[in-house]
């Protein structure tokens, strides 16, 4: 098996909305590309790619495919199955030919996370100060780029009497969400939404919602962190145990968040769920 990896960055080309890719093929080792780069961005850790020392702030998306041959042996053949054809198809083109990749890149994230969770959170990590009291009046809310969902999120809290609490918003300068996450721990619950982040065949969240997921789940607890799903998003497969909630339009979610905030120590009027 063959390897190909494409990381989309944040920069943009000269006067041009499109943003910049780097590419490396043929790669032979997935360990050497879950331990060189896939660990590194779910630690939110710099690493070298394509020669190029790459923040976790300033990558948009990671793409690991598959081949059975090299882009380059998969290229000429491609090219030579148009005779008198003076268009060469390039190993880059490869990475389009459905025929020819597998897109591998939930199964290779999964696996590196399982592994960054079990690391994190060893019992004596997870363990909350008996200091800490739960804050029963507030709610971290994590989300992607999905403004809506977040927005119908934070509606239904706030009817509850929940002050919802924004992480992504609230980071300041030089600090990470989970600095962020480390602040806050004193607040009994969470939710996190999985949407969409763009058109692909199957939809997925962004890869760093699933971190954080787990993340929480390692803090709060699994019983204190909602997972809310809008549309036929794909879920992670190595955060066990976890119960995802649709997000639908008739807003049956409220019954499930209202029930599971009772369970956690909120004090819940349940007239104000349908109200």
């Amino acid at each position: 098996m063959y390897y190909q990896i494409l990381i989309e960055t944040t920069e943009k080309f000269d006067e041009s909305d499109t943003n910049k890719q780097y590419f490396e093929l043929d790669r032979s080792s997935l360990d050497d590309i879950e331990a060189n780069i896939v660990l590194p961005y779910l630690r939110k850790e710099e690493f070298i790619f394509s020669g190029r020392l790459l923040k976790f702030i300033e990558i948009k998306r990671i793409l690991i495919k598959e081949t059975l041959k090299t882009t380059h042996e998969l290229s000429l053949q491609e090219t030579m199955r148009v005779p008198h054809s003076t268009i060469s198809v390039s190993a880059i083109d490869i990475l389009n030919y459905k025929e020819h990749v597998k897109d591998i890149t939930t199964t290779v994230f999964n696996k590196a996370l399982s592994v960054v969770l079990a690391k994190k959170f060893t019992p004596n990590q997870i363990q909350l100060p008996e200091t800490n009291i739960s804050n029963h009046a507030k709610v971290l809310v994590v989300y992607g780029r999905d403004h809506l969902a977040k927005d119908t999120t934070i509606k239904f809290l706030e009817k509850l009497g929940i002050t919802a609490i924004v992480l992504h918003e609230q980071i300041r300068n030089g600090q990470s969400i989970i600095d962020k996450i480390e602040e806050n721990l004193n607040i009994g619950f969470a939710i996190v939404l999985y949407t969409p982040t763009g058109l692909e065949l199957k939809p997925r969240a962004q890869q760093h919602i699933v971190f954080e997921h787990g993340y929480l789940i390692g803090k709060l607890g699994r019983r204190k962190v909602s997972a809310l799903v809008k549309g036929n998003v794909e879920t992670p497969m190595t955060i066990n145990g976890v119960a995802y909630t649709q997000l639908d339009t008739m807003d049956a979610w409220h019954q499930t968040i209202a029930k599971e905030l009772i369970q956690a120590g909120y004090k819940i009027d349940i007239n104000l769920i349908n109200s």
